[in-house]
């Protein structure tokens, strides 16, 4: 009997360093415009490389633009928040939005990009997180933390603001802003639209392509 207790205490006393240690040991949330200098002074370094090319040929620049954001992007998320009331009405069709999102966001993104100027662009500078911002973010007290960055070109200064979110161990984009055109919301207002248009979902995300492609050439007119 002294035996199985003793075993039992040193179970006891073990668990409960390990719990402790698993307290201990848990990973400082690092801030997340280091992610976000890397990832888009790579995209400019590509853009840079190939720009000649890239305004010949858009689709190879929207390809590589999917490359190096697809991991760091919270696509899921972004779909949802697009498909706002519709997303919880009708959840079988989230699914199927996100891949058809996804190429209209990296698009939009890319189009963007290209339209910014004709000559290099350089990252001039990355703003900090507060560490009472980031704080805040593990308390649950904020959902996002926005990155605001400033792009040079030739001819002016862009500003760009991301909206981050950590899931799967990484820092994750979960909107984007270019000179004052919020993305997610641009996105979500056109969906609205479609509904109100169609009035039916799984209409609305297997067609979103081509709504998208006449929204665009629609404001191209104006």
């Amino acid at each position: 009997m002294k035996m199985i207790k003793s075993v039992q205490q040193f179970i006891m006393v073990l668990t409960c360093l390990m719990m402790a240690g698993v307290s201990y040991a848990a990973p400082v949330l690092q801030p997340p415009e280091e992610e976000v200098k890397k990832i888009t002074a790579e995209l400019l370094d590509t853009f840079n490389k190939n720009k000649e090319q890239y305004q010949k040929d858009p689709e190879g620049f929207f390809k590589e633009v999917d490359r190096l954001l697809s991991p760091v992007v919270a696509f899921d998320e972004v779909a949802r928040y697009v498909m706002g009331k519709y997303a919880h009405r009708s959840p079988d069709q989230v699914d199927k939005f996100e891949p058809v999102f996804k190429d209209s966001l990296i698009r939009f993104y890319g189009k963007a990009l290209l339209s910014l100027d004709d000559t290099r662009l350089v990252i001039e500078g990355v703003d900090k997180t507060s560490p009472e911002l980031l704080k805040q973010y593990q308390k649950g007290q904020t959902s996002r933390i926005p990155v605001k960055m400033k792009v040079r070109t030739s001819t002016r200064t862009v500003e760009i603001f991301y909206s981050m979110v950590h899931v799967d161990g990484r820092w994750k984009l979960r909107n984007v802003t270019i000179e004052g055109i919020n993305i997610a919301k641009q996105f979500q207002s056109q969906f609205a639209d479609a509904m109100s248009k169609h009035r039916k979902v799984p209409y609305v995300v297997e067609n979103w392509a081509e709504i998208m492609s006449a929204s665009t050439a629609k404001g191209a007119k104006k």
